[in-house]
Order: structure tokens, then C-alpha cells, then sequence
């Protein structure tokens, strides 16, 4: 049996990251359109906005007094995103359960990547602002060469134990097993995709699923991006409630609260174009799958990410930030004619006591 088990790590270190400059920065760094793992890439794939992956050397772990070789892959992408995949050549299955159930394999992992990142941020830092966040994602793949039709039904159990990391995946009831394997997806009648919410799992006897990964990954990105702009957006809340209880508390100083709302209304705008940018920015790289059969996983993937649920709930926290922006507008507009009209009747007054002066 033939295999590979990926793990991937996703990071958001910036706003945007101009991919043309990526590749000048990063040598070896390829445009995907013109890369697939030493693979012609299929005509179904656009070129437009898709990421840029970098070979990185090859790394060994070592595990019970043993070399683990592993090809490790950095891809960067223009939302400001950076990923780094993890990958091993499996020959058979007890090596992927012993790589899932096996906590030392995952620290290893992410200690790899934790370096990867570092050591690319730095050269990216040459002209790119790089942003600390706390936020990650990560996402597991299995690969097995076989016939899907007559591996799946032997070892539903298995491969839904995987998927979960559940190592007692026997203990496993059949309808749990059933709603875990349920997102699956066929091209032919011996192949499967199926996802999950923390893996997914690949039969088929073709090792061209380059596609796949990168759709998977988008997906990964969308959902870590989703999280980030949450984050971003209870602070933007914090802050509003913040500064318009200390507007309140200036009440006496039109020309000070003016300009702190001017500023205010300015920073929600300018969050809200933001925001806007990278839906639209990732938008594009899921219309970039080209045909139906990469559209319906990623719709899979959505589906199990529950990325349309995640953006309704940021739409209408948006929703609600514009109105407080223009509840904000509408208050510098009385305030500036308070203030107009408040100049008028002190311009009057003075008038009025020149004119006494005058007389007396």
C-alpha cells in the first residue's frame, strides 16, 4: 500500500501580501498554476489568485530511535495568509495510526512549522509589515493508493477513528460512524474524498490530488480568516463603546468630540473596507476551482467549517457597525449645526453689546 499523511498549519501574519513579490524574495518560490508537486497542472485550474509554494529542504524527526523523513512545503497566499504542510510517505496503515494516535508526531510537527514560519516571516519582513496574531488553524489529510469501492465499506470504522482521533474508534457507534464519513464526495466508482471538521481522508489510485489539497486549503483559510476579522471586530466594539463613553463625558467641548467622532466614523469605515477586501480576495480564489467536481468539495468543506453560518453572523455584526457609524454621522451633523448656529447667536450677541458700547 501506498500513502501520504499531510498536516498542515495556517497562519495570518499581515492585511495582504503581494505574490509577485513573494517570489522575488523567496527563491525557489513557485507560481501554483505552473506547480503541482512535479505534476503538470490540469487545465482546470486558473491561474488567478492562487497561492505561491515553496519547497522547503527535506527534514528528518526522529521517533523511537528512528529517522522520520518528511517533505515540508511553505505556500503563501494574498489574503495574508502563510501555510506550512507537513508531509510523509506512509507504506501501510498501522503507519497512519501510529502518526494520528501518536501525540510526539504532532509536537514534532508543529515545532517544524512554528520554525518554517519564523524563518520565512524574516525574509518576508524585508517589505512586509508582519502582524503577531494568536489565531491558527490546522487541518490533517490522509492519502491511501487503493479501490475506494472495496476499502471504504471494510473500514468505515477506521477511517471515521481517524478523522475524530479517536484512538477507541472500535467503541464507535454506527450511526455516529455514518454522520462522520456522510461529506464524501465520488469522481469515479473508485475514489472518495471524505471531510471533516479536523481531517479528511482521499482513496484512490491516482496520487494527483494537488487540487484537492489546495482547495482544502483555501478552505482552511477562509475559516482562519473568519475567526481573525471576529476577533477583530469585538475589539472594534470594545473600542466604540470605549470612546463614546468618553464622548460623553466631553459633552461640553463640541470642537474635541467633532473631531474624535470624525475619527471614529473614519475607523469604522476603513474596517469595514477591509473586511469587504478579504472576502472579496478569497471569493476569488474559490472561483479560481474551475470545474464543479473541485466546487462541490469545496462546498463539502464549507458545509463542515459551517463557513456560511460564520459569515452571516459577521455580515450582521457589520451590519450593526454601519449603523453605528452613521448614527455617529448623523450626530457630527447636528453637532456641527448646533455649532454653526451657536457661532450665528454668539456673532448676534456681540453685535448687540458692540452697537451699546458704541452708543454709550
Amino acid at each position: 500500500m501506498k500513502g501520504e499523511v499531510i498536516y498542515s498549519y495556517f497562519y495570518d501574519i499581515a492585511d495582504k501580501i503581494e505574490l509577485k513579490k513573494v517570489k522575488e524574495y523567496l527563491k525557489g518560490a513557485e507560481l501554483f498554476p505552473f506547480y503541482e508537486y512535479g505534476k503538470a497542472v490540469p487545465e482546470g485550474i486558473s491561474p488567478f489568485e492562487l497561492p505561491v509554494i515553496l519547497n522547503m529542504d527535506k527534514k528528518e524527526i526522529r521517533i523511537d530511535g528512528k529517522n522520520v523523513g518528511l517533505q515540508v512545503q511553505f505556500v503563501v497566499y494574498s489574503v495574508g495568509v502563510i501555510a506550512v504542510r507537513i508531509r510523509l510517505p506512509v507504506n501501510d496503515i498501522n503507519s497512519i495510526e501510529r502518526i494520528t494516535f501518536d501525540k510526539r508526531f504532532e509536537n514534532n510537527f508543529k515545532k517544524i512549522s512554528e520554525n518554517v514560519k519564523y524563518e520565512i516571516e524574516k525574509k518576508l519582513s524585508r517589505y512586509l509589515s508582519i502582524k503577531e496574531k494568536e489565531a491558527f488553524e490546522n487541518y490533517r489529510i490522509y492519502y491511501i493508493e487503493g479501490d475506494a469501492s472495496e476499502f471504504l465499506p471494510k473500514n468505515k470504522k477506521w477511517i471515521a477513528g481517524i478523522l475524530l482521533d479517536e484512538q477507541n474508534y472500535s467503541e464507535l457507534s454506527d450511526d455516529y460512524i455514518e454522520n462522520t464519513i456522510k461529506r464524501r464526495l465520488t469522481y469515479y466508482n473508485n475514489d472518495v474524498i471524505i471531510v471533516d471538521w479536523d481531517a479528511a481522508f482521499i482513496i484512490s489510485k491516482s496520487d494527483n490530488y494537488e487540487n484537492e489539497l489546495t482547495v482544502m486549503d483555501t478552505s482552511n483559510v477562509q475559516l482562519l480568516e473568519y475567526r481573525v476579522y471576529q476577533e477583530e471586530i469585538d475589539k472594534m466594539i470594545d473600542s466604540i463603546n470605549e470612546k463614546t463613553l468618553n464622548l460623553q463625558h466631553r459633552s461640553w467641548n463640541i470642537m474635541v468630540n467633532r473631531r474624535n467622532m470624525t475619527k471614529l466614523s473614519t475607523d469604522i469605515s476603513n474596517f469595514y473596507t477591509e473586511y469587504k477586501d478579504m472576502i472579496d480576495s478569497v471569493n476569488k480564489i474559490i472561483m479560481s476551482f474551475g470545474d464543479w467536481y473541485l466546487a462541490r468539495l469545496y462546498s463539502l468543506l464549507s458545509d463542515s467549517f459551517k463557513l456560511k453560518e460564520i459569515e452571516g453572523r459577521l455580515e450582521n455584526t457589520f451590519d450593526m457597525l454601519i449603523r453605528i457609524r452613521d448614527f455617529i454621522d448623523e450626530r457630527i451633523s447636528e453637532d456641527s449645526s448646533s455649532f454653526l448656529e451657536l457661532i450665528v447667536i454668539l456673532l448676534f450677541v456681540a453685535e448687540i453689546i458692540i452697537m451699546i458700547i458704541l452708543k454709550l
